[in-house]
């Protein structure tokens, strides 16, 4: 999910380190190929993943996704609220929240209920089709030609092609993370880091601003994490 009506200063790129590069490029790439059910978000983030949204630097509202286990299924709980005001007053509201269970790292089945800003829009997806939400936190989406669109509903057929690394925002300072671009029918760029958590988004709102959700709580990172100086 991205809120491109409204609206990833994921940070500032990182320094020349060769070495790191190849071997974040080696791990997110492994990942990517290996089965959905290899990712165990719960272990990845914890009970939860929060990211700050911003539009144009300044922020504007919150991304939460929580994790919930129950027997062999995991329930998925996403909400966005996004508000941008002038002089107090509120010119732009923004509100989603999805619900979905995931059965062996696969998609089972998704509710998405989008306020965007007065126009609200339903989605509901049986799942079983192999297809991965835009969502984000899952990173078997690495690599997929088509996505479900969880504001709209439709199929978006994209491409996704790994750009470079960079060295975004986190709690512990500046994590190294693997940059990914959509294009095609859906366009953003998105940050995993080597575990292949969800660490950044940008994309370009409608209204030409720039949005970003930058990690506030994304799991735990390395320890030699660079810390901004």
């Amino acid at each position: 999910m991205h809120a491109r009506s409204l609206c990833p200063v994921p940070g500032r790129p990182a320094r020349s380190r060769p070495l790191i590069g190849a071997l974040l490029a080696a791990a997110v790439t492994a990942l990517a190929a290996a089965p959905a059910g290899a990712f165990d978000p719960v272990a990845a983030y914890g009970g939860d993943l929060v990211f700050d949204i911003t539009r144009n630097g300044a922020a504007v509202g919150e991304h939460r996704v929580t994790f919930e286990p129950a027997g062999g299924e995991l329930r998925v709980r996403a909400r966005s609220d996004i508000a941008v005001s002038l002089l107090g007053i509120t010119l732009y509201r923004f509100r989603y929240e999805s619900q979905s269970v995931w059965t062996g790292g696969r998609l089972a089945r998704l509710h998405a209920d989008t306020d965007d800003d007065g126009r609200v829009t339903r989605v509901r997806h049986p799942g079983g089709d192999g297809l991965f939400p835009t969502d984000h936190w899952h990173p078997g989406v690495i690599g997929s030609t088509a996505v479900l669109n969880t504001i709209t509903g439709a199929v978006n057929r994209v491409t996704m092609t790994r750009e470079g690394e960079d060295a975004v925002p986190a709690p512990e300072g500046r994590r190294p993370a693997a940059r990914y671009a959509y294009r095609g029918e859906l366009e953003a760029t998105v940050w995993y880091d080597d575990a292949g958590r969800w660490v950044g988004l940008r994309f370009a709102a409608r209204d030409g601003s720039t949005i970003d959700y930058v990690c506030r709580r994304c799991g735990a990172g390395p320890q030699s994490a660079e810390r901004p100086s």
